[in-house]
């Protein structure tokens, strides 16, 4: 009988990753402290360390010791892009061949604690944790503006956002011995660096004399890059019930709410101007006209502080935990990201520059908001894990994951790199004594090779605005990740 209710749990565990359809992860972490991540992230029925606050709050009200924890993740992404890019056949300046994103190791520190207290005639479980519930670092090279000599400042396209949420953490009972609720809530804290070009539309009439001149291919697009710096701050709320159906049995839920971010700074942006040289070297041009600065080569630049609102997505969750015997335990979530509820970057800005060329309706025209549109879909994200008690000691675990990406097919682009179901692996070690608890654990990510074609211009809240969003070519890669866990038992 119990090998047959053994059976049965693996192969449920099993087909809650197998059915999940090709889409993905959005902006999500992978996972959160050592012990999860080596499950897969399949921890929302256990949730007995510091990553609780993250997970299920609700588990910590069943852990029986005080606990300090260090957290260190160490990471890297090598991603690959193909560009396969063209308008209406013609080469508009991207790069040839394979390109690599900025190789970096990303490290992230985080901890987290809890301490069980006596209160009003019963336990309670309070603490504090400060972690990462997303994340998105990338940076390429892979475009210059065939029409001017200029390069691009820094890194071409960087998408540098940082979520961390700084939480209060508390559990109670609400059976005795059968069911917990707890909650994780505080501030979340982002950090937005975002640095892209567009190919803008040509501002001239069509109707002017000289257009087949200075708005013709190649000229008829015109690249802007900006870079915007800025940082915004939001509420966090993550609750969860844990309920202990038998001895053996764990089940758990949680819900993280969505999260509405204002994140303002200052952004630069440099336009730059198509160099025509049978056209603006004419003695009867009026160096403040339109026709001139669209054929001078030149480049302006300008200074504005910029907001932007965007919403971080609500999550459900949904767990298992099986104690096969005294060593083994199963384990086996499910998460559903509400992925559609984020629409992009839409970027107000208010120039500091009275003026930015001598000319009324250029300076209309690069006065302009731009927008950074995607087009998401909902994600579900599926997790199975394992962790056996070899000895007193040592604790070896094993996990999967897949993770679905939140992109509808024709809107990939580098700056939001999720080609599409991702299969994570993972190992981990739990190294046990008296006062400490030491967790090391390691996982391989392996994105699929996606092919993006054709061009597709989103058409966002603000309506479509004449600008590719996607990027065509194709989408590969793979990532790795570490983490070295202390844990102080008092």
């Amino acid at each position: 009988m119990k090998k047959a209710t053994v059976t049965i749990f693996l192969c449920a565990l099993c087909t809650w990753c197998l059915v999940l359809p090709a889409w993905g992860g959005g902006m999500s972490i992978s996972s959160v402290g050592a012990k999860a991540k080596a499950m897969g992230g399949a921890f929302r029925a256990i949730a007995d360390d510091w990553s609780a606050a993250y997970y299920n709050p609700a588990g910590l009200f069943y852990t029986t010791e005080n606990q300090i924890t260090f957290n260190e993740v160490i990471s890297n992404h090598q991603l690959k892009f193909t560009p396969d890019i063209n308008y209406g056949g013609y080469d508009v300046g991207f790069y040839e061949g394979e390109i690599y994103n900025r190789y970096e190791v990303l490290t992230n520190p985080t901890l987290g604690g809890y301490f069980k207290l006596p209160v009003g005639g019963q336990d309670i479980v309070a603490g504090l944790a400060i972690f990462q519930p997303f994340d998105q670092n990338l940076a390429w090279q892979v475009f210059h503006p065939l029409n001017n000599e200029a390069t691009l400042p820094g890194q071409q396209i960087e998408h540098n956002f940082d979520a961390v949420a700084i939480n209060l953490v508390s559990a109670i009972e609400l059976l005795e011995d059968q069911l917990s609720f707890g909650i994780s809530a505080g501030v979340m804290k982002s950090d937005l660096t975002y640095g892209g070009f567009f190919l803008r539309p040509n501002p001239l009439d069509e109707n002017s004399a000289v257009h087949s001149q200075i708005a013709g291919r190649p000229n008829d697009l015109i690249t802007e890059w900006q870079n915007s710096t800025g940082k915004g701050f939001s509420p966090n709320l993550r609750v969860g019930l844990l309920y202990k159906a038998t001895p053996k049995l764990n089940l758990g839920l949680s819900y993280a709410m969505n999260s509405t971010v204002t994140v303002d700074g200052e952004t630069y942006l440099y336009y730059y101007m198509p160099d025509i040289p049978s056209y603006n070297t004419r003695s009867d041009l009026n160096r403040d006209s339109i026709d001139y600065i669209l054929s001078s080569g030149a480049r302006y630049m300008a200074v504005a502080d910029f907001e932007t609102e965007f919403t971080l997505p609500a999550q459900l969750g949904a767990g298992v935990a099986f104690q096969v015997n005294d060593r083994l335990l199963l384990a086996g979530d499910l998460e559903y990201t509400l992925w559609s509820d984020f629409e992009g970057y839409f970027f107000n800005y208010d120039f500091k520059n009275d003026s930015i060329t001598p000319n009324a309706v250029m300076n209309d025209w690069m006065t302009q908001d731009m927008n950074v549109p995607v087009d998401w879909k909902n994600t579900l994200k599926g997790s199975i894990g394992m962790q056996y008690r070899y000895s007193d000691v040592v604790r070896l675990r094993a996990g999967y994951m897949a993770d679905q990406s939140p992109f509808e097919q024709g809107t990939l682009n580098p700056a939001f790199f999720d080609p599409g179901l991702k299969h994570s692996f993972n190992v981990g070690l739990g190294l046990v004594f008296e006062n400490l608890i030491l967790d090391l654990t390691t996982g391989y990510t392996a994105y699929p090779e996606s092919m993006e074609s054709g061009n597709t211009d989103i058409d966002a809240s603000g309506g479509a605005d004449g600008i590719t969003d996607n990027m065509a070519g194709t989408y590969s890669g793979s990532a790795f990740e570490s983490i070295l866990q202390f844990t102080i038992r008092f």
